[in-house]
C-alpha cells in the first residue's frame, strides 16, 4: 500500500512540473522573426526589393521586414539592432567600402549576443576596406579579381537537401548574375550553387552557404541583381527561411 501512496505521489509531482515549466510553442504560435533590411537595392536602379518586402510582410506571417534606405547608418547601432532578431543587408553605403566604427561594432555585438545575419547579393562589395568582414558576411568582392559574366538565364541546384533553407524549395531557373572568384571563408557549408563554365570546365559557384559568427547563425545568398531576379517564388521563401534559420526557427 506504502509502495502504491509513493508511487501516486511521484507521478502526481511530475504532472505538476509539467504543467508549471515552461513549455515550447510550435512555429505557428511564435512571435513572427523581427528582421531589420538595410539597403532597398544592391546596386543603383532604386526599389529593386520593394515588391519583395511588401510580399513578404504580407503572405510569411512568420516574419516581419522593417526595411530602411542603405544610407542610414544609424540603425546600425547596437542599440537599435537589439530591438531586433535578424540583420538583413542589401546594400551598406559606406565611403570608400570603410563603414564607420559604430556600424563595425553594432554589427558585431549583434552577433555576439545571439543575433542573426542574413548577407544578400553585392553587399559582400560595399565594404572591402573593412578588413573583418569577410569573417562576418562570410564573403567579400574584390575589385579586379571577383566577377561575373554578362545577366543571364541559369539554374541554381541544391547540394545539401537537408537543410532547413530549402525545406520545400526545388531547383529553379534565374535571370542574374553569377558572381565567381569571391573570396570567402574555407568552412561556409554551401547549400545552393550554379555552374560557370570556364576554360572548358564547369564549376559549381556558391551561391547561398551559411557559417557562424562567434554562435551566430549567417548566411550569404548571392541572388538578387534587379526586379526580375527577385521575381521567382523560390527566391522570395529561400529570402525568409534564411531569416527563420538565422533567427533560430529552423
Amino acid at each position: 500500500m506504502m509502495k502504491i501512496t509513493c508511487l501516486r505521489r511521484v507521478l502526481f509531482i511530475c504532472i505538476c512540473v509539467g504543467v508549471l515549466l515552461p513549455q515550447s510553442l510550435p512555429a505557428a504560435d511564435q512571435p513572427p522573426v523581427k528582421c531589420l533590411m538595410v539597403g532597398m537595392e544592391p546596386h543603383r536602379d532604386a526599389g529593386v526589393w520593394k515588391d519583395v518586402v511588401a510580399d513578404i510582410n504580407a503572405n510569411y506571417p512568420t516574419v516581419t521586414l522593417t526595411a530602411v534606405e542603405k544610407d542610414n547608418l544609424e540603425v546600425l547601432r547596437y542599440e537599435n539592432l537589439k530591438k531586433f532578431d535578424v540583420l538583413l543587408l542589401i546594400q551598406i553605403q559606406a565611403e570608400n567600402g570603410n563603414p564607420p566604427d559604430f556600424v563595425k561594432d553594432g554589427i558585431l555585438q549583434f552577433l555576439k549576443e545571439g543575433g542573426g545575419l542574413v548577407v544578400n547579393h553585392f553587399a559582400v562589395a560595399n565594404v572591402q576596406k573593412w578588413r573583418d568582414s569577410i569573417d562576418i558576411f562570410g564573403a567579400m568582392w574584390v575589385n579586379g579579381l571577383s566577377t561575373h559574366d554578362p545577366y543571364h538565364t541559369f539554374r541554381v541546384d541544391i547540394v545539401d537537401e537537408t537543410h532547413p533553407i530549402v525545406a520545400g524549395v526545388k531547383p529553379f531557373t534565374t535571370n542574374d548574375e553569377l558572381y565567381f572568384n569571391l573570396l570567402m571563408r574555407p568552412d561556409m557549408h554551401m547549400i545552393m550553387t550554379a555552374d560557370e563554365e570556364r576554360f572548358g570546365h564547369t564549376v559549381p559557384e556558391p551561391m547561398l552557404c551559411t557559417h557562424y559568427v562567434h554562435n551566430a547563425r549567417c548566411v550569404y545568398f548571392a541572388l538578387g541583381h534587379d526586379v526580375d531576379s527577385c521575381k521567382p517564388l523560390e527566391f522570395r521563401k529561400i529570402v525568409v527561411q534564411s531569416i527563420e534559420w538565422a533567427a533560430c526557427r529552423r
